[in-house]
């Protein structure tokens, strides 16, 4: 295990530069437009600022760049992250088209596996049988397919105040654990990550709800979204491929298991139904729970608490050298009861009133939101505004 030195310079620096900037941009965020405001499906009393993903990439990136020891690769992690802020922003304020972000998605992967050298061509064992290892062409496929995938979870996860922060946050937090756990030094990844977690940190004390604060006012946007499932889906692949690894494919998986299961479950309910995979509706796990009378910051606490628990199962089963092939099972086990459960809430969902609504008789508890359907035609979600 590495003796664990930390420098906390850069780490208060970072703190505080995220939590300056967001300060900093709140209020001529306002006049300037650049504020997500309600709708049918955003149920936020008031316009709230979009400036928590902007000010993440600069404050991260500044912390990149103050790395003593910082990987070459950290080069192309810094284009494609402030690329995905970039468009992320553009679409906050004017909204694009999906196979446009699809497209600006898959050019900042093709950085991470060209210009950083980062590609998914070992699955690990997951049949028992040895290492399910990929061509180099079909591996460039397969990351591409597999980054985009984990970026969109992030973004369709940015549902309630401070879910997506958090899972953010849990997922990286696991992976210092596991570099601390490693008997080979990543001191210049376990820096980056600490800094990638007082990042978030700094994001969620105006973006997770708590005695001092009953509303979020910020948001991170999709630029926040996109920027964070980037990071989190490059350092998964980079501490999983290389011969030092950290970690077997596997549990990066677990780390992320709870978006990941929900996007793929959706997906999965979407297609059955004959509707569009990426259209956007409120049959995330997020969605489902309001709709059961949970408030918000409950929700979103009980959530926080599942990804916690699932990544915890995954840096355990790691620390114990439990099979990769028994860690996939009873992945796949873990998710038919997830989708199971998330499938019985949905029926729920339709067959009651929604909370909030005259027919069931009582008030909707306190910092809710309501669960009303769209009054019009809903939008494509991959990448849609929180």
């Amino acid at each position: 295990m590495e003796q664990i030195v930390l420098d906390l310079g850069p780490l208060l620096l970072a703190f505080g530069l995220c939590v300056g900037l967001i300060a900093l941009l709140v209020r001529p965020a306002r006049s300037w437009g650049w504020v997500d405001r309600p709708t049918s499906r955003k149920h936020h009393p008031t316009p709230v600022p979009l400036v928590g993903g902007v000010a993440m990439c600069v404050a991260y990136g500044l912390s990149l760049l103050a790395l003593p020891a910082r990987p070459d690769s950290y080069q192309a992690l810094l284009i494609a992250m402030v690329l995905l802020t970039l468009i992320g922003l553009y679409d906050d304020l004017r909204a694009i088209r999906p196979t446009i972000r699809l497209a600006f998605q898959g050019g900042a992967v093709l950085v991470m596996a060209l210009g950083g050298g980062i590609t998914l061509d070992n699955l690990g064992d997951l049949f028992g049988l040895g290492n399910v290892t990929l061509p180099e062409g079909i591996a460039l496929t397969y990351t591409l397919f597999c980054v985009i995938g984990v970026i969109n979870a992030f973004n369709m996860s940015d549902g309630l105040d401070g879910l997506a922060g958090g899972l953010a946050l849990i997922a990286a937090g696991w992976l210092v654990v596991l570099l601390q756990m490693a008997s080979t030094s990543h001191a210049g990844d376990r820096d980056a990550l600490l800094a990638l977690v007082v990042v978030i940190a700094g994001f969620l004390c105006f973006n997770l709800r708590h005695p001092w604060r009953t509303r979020a006012s910020a948001f991170m946007g999709d630029a926040g979204s996109t920027m964070l499932g980037f990071v989190l889906a490059w350092f998964l692949v980079h501490l999983s491929q290389n011969r030092e690894a950290v970690m077997t494919p596997m549990t990066a998986v677990w780390l992320l298991a709870l978006p990941l299961m929900d996007t793929v479950a959706v997906m999965i309910r979407r297609i059955r139904l004959g509707h569009n995979p990426f259209a956007a509706d409120r049959r995330h796990l997020h969605h489902l729970l309001l709709s059961c009378g949970l408030a918000d910051g409950r929700a979103t606490a009980l959530l926080l608490t599942m990804a916690l628990m699932s990544g915890a199962v995954g840096v355990a089963a790691h620390g114990l050298g439990v099979p990769e092939y028994l860690q996939f099972y009873a992945f796949l086990i873990l998710f038919g009861l997830y989708y199971g459960l998330t499938a019985r809430l949905w029926r729920r969902q339709r067959s009651t009133p929604p909370v909030g609504a005259k027919a069931v008789g009582r008030p909707p508890p306190p910092g809710s939101r309501s669960i009303a359907a769209p009054s019009r035609p809903v939008l494509p979600e991959v990448g849609a505004k929180r």
